[in-house]
């Protein structure tokens, strides 16, 4: 079941890569390249995940591969929050953007009991500034009128992201992934249509 679900995910996210390279081509903005190489980034790194585990049936020892291209895909996304947002938006103050740290500190510990490190304090931290731009773009689209509130549906779709993200690891501590009853199985599913479903997103955030 991981290994169809992998594919899945693979097949989704060149499917972004394609059409976000296509709207790049057509539109020549900065956000749709840096969606492009988010995508991308993305499949490379379950392109490696995928054939580790069609060719040797198992989950990759040296998972540090497709790492690197799930880290860069998290760059790029952050890249992409900055680029859309204005410098009203930057100079915006919103405590409620201490909510990331607040329940992505603790998870980050949590992990740390479970797996290497090193690598939940990279993936923690980086989600916690995600979600954290995410929190106070969300916030600021609000106090906002006509097209302008249009970047919450992308603020939004990136804290489903970060939100299925926690789940799925959180899932992963307790229950293997190699059964279709398991709740991490469902959680890296649901995680392939919240990765499409930045597509749209962003689509409505450029527009404004």
């Amino acid at each position: 079941m991981e290994l169809i679900i992998n594919l899945l995910q693979f097949f989704v996210t060149m499917l972004g890569f394609c059409l976000s390279g296509i709207r790049y081509l057509r539109h020549r903005t900065l956000s749709y390249f840096l969606l492009t190489c988010f995508y991308g980034c993305f499949a490379l790194g379950s392109l490696y995940w995928t054939l580790y585990l069609l060719l040797f049936f198992e989950t990759p020892r040296i998972f540090y591969v497709s790492e690197f291209g799930w880290v860069s895909s998290v760059i790029f996304l952050y890249l992409l929050q900055y680029t859309l947002s204005s410098p009203e938006e930057r100079s915006f103050s919103c405590r409620k953007s201490l909510l990331a740290p607040l329940i992505g500190v603790p998870l980050c510990a949590f992990y740390c009991t479970f797996g290497d490190i090193l690598s939940n304090l990279l993936w923690c931290g980086m989600m916690i500034l995600v979600s954290y731009r995410s929190i106070h773009g969300l916030v600021y689209a609000e106090t906002q009128t006509g097209k302008g509130r249009n970047l919450r549906y992308f603020h939004i779709g990136i804290l489903c992201y970060v939100a299925v993200e926690y789940a799925l690891w959180t899932s992963g501590c307790f229950w293997p992934g190699d059964s279709i009853f398991s709740p991490y199985c469902w959680c890296d599913l649901l995680l392939t249509f919240c990765l499409f479903g930045l597509l749209p997103a962003t689509g409505k955030a450029v527009r404004t």
